[in-house]
């Protein structure tokens, strides 16, 4: 019996190691499963995470191109900007010079018109003078000369003295006409 319990030992170390060994399988099928899934799951992670990158420089190479758009819009803007100032500038300067030339013309104007007035007011002051004058004259015209009354013209003391028409406007001179027949 010795042969048949060292069997039935070896049959039950047998049967032993095979349940040890089949429990061990599974344990390590579940540790495979676990760690597939653990594969799987961080594969997933990864192709996610790739799309995320893929995504994120679709987005980047979107933007850039945006950015290099407005940039190029900026500095376009920029240009005009410049051209607009240089002609604002030269605007400006026309203005300026307008308000100097504007000013010029004031001045001139001012000149002008006091020249003007000035002018106006000696001609008032010298218009009185020369009518004085002239009623003064008129007045002595009217007034006849004593001295004229005594004057004795005749056309040849006329020609030679031709003061004395003036200061004897009445004289009349007598011309002698002479009829041959």
């Amino acid at each position: 019996m010795e042969r048949k319990s060292c069997w039935s030992l070896i049959l039950c170390l047998i049967i032993l190691v095979i349940t040890g060994l089949v429990g061990n399988i599974h344990i390590n099928k579940e540790f495979v499963n676990k760690l597939t899934n653990e594969v799987e799951f961080s594969e997933r992670k990864e192709r996610q995470k790739d799309l995320d990158i893929k995504d994120y420089s679709l987005a980047i190479e979107h933007t850039q191109k945006e950015i290099d758009s407005v940039d190029k819009e900026v500095k376009e803007l920029q240009d005009e900007v410049g051209k607009l100032n240089t002609a604002k500038e030269e605007k400006d300067k026309e203005v300026k010079a307008c308000k100097d030339s504007v000013a010029v013309l004031s001045n001139d104007v001012a000149a002008v018109e006091k020249e003007k007035s000035d002018i106006e007011g000696n001609f008032g002051v010298e218009k009185t003078k020369w009518s004085e004058e002239m009623n003064g004259l008129k007045q002595k015209l009217q007034n006849q000369s004593l001295v004229c009354a005594f004057v004795n013209a005749t056309a040849d003391v006329l020609k030679d003295e031709p003061t004395i028409k003036d200061l004897c406007p009445q004289i009349q001179t007598t011309v002698q006409v002479t009829v041959k027949l």
